[in-house]
């Protein structure tokens, strides 16, 4: 080997590391590319996750405001239906003193029946009481203008002032 085959060698040697390093630039290249690209679409993921994220706190505090609000009505409701009950429990006890106030009602209403059963009794009694004594007065009256008649002459009744 001489000096001119040690430089051929070393020209070839020279050729194929340049085209070796080429190689692998071109290599690294579409490797960085490729790395480029998937590292783009994580970034994208990333921010559409962070979209999703956002969204999701969104819709979060929406449905604490809606169930902050559901609380606030069921306790409206509550309270409501507190007052409800109050007067609900008014009313009974109120239905309870008519009732009580019914029942005297109905005892004084048998009272006056019982009574008005001995009255009508009563006046049954002096109605007859009393038709007896007109029909005497009657008789008596027939029988003195009966007799005032038959003494005619004797007796006169006037009227006026003649």
């Amino acid at each position: 080997m001489d000096e001119k085959d040690k430089k051929e060698i070393e020209e070839i040697f020279k050729y194929h590391v340049d085209v070796l390093i080429e190689d692998s630039k071109h290599r690294m290249g579409i490797l960085s590319e490729s790395f480029q690209h998937k590292l783009d679409i994580v970034v994208e993921g990333h921010q559409v996750l962070n979209g999703k994220m956002d969204r999701l706190q969104e819709g979060q505090t929406e449905l604490t405001n809606r169930v902050d609000k559901l609380e606030l009505s069921s306790l409206r409701l509550e309270q409501g239906q507190e007052k409800l009950e109050l007067r609900q429990e008014k009313l009974e006890q109120g239905q309870a003193k008519l009732e009580e106030r019914q029942g005297n009602l109905e005892k004084r209403q048998g009272n006056m029946e019982k009574r008005q059963g001995g009255l009508e009794g009563e006046v049954e009694k002096l109605r007859v009481e009393l038709s007896a004594k007109i029909d005497s007065v009657g008789a008596d009256l027939a029988a003195h203008r009966a007799d005032t008649e038959s003494h005619r002459g004797a007796y006169r009744v006037k009227e006026g002032q003649d």
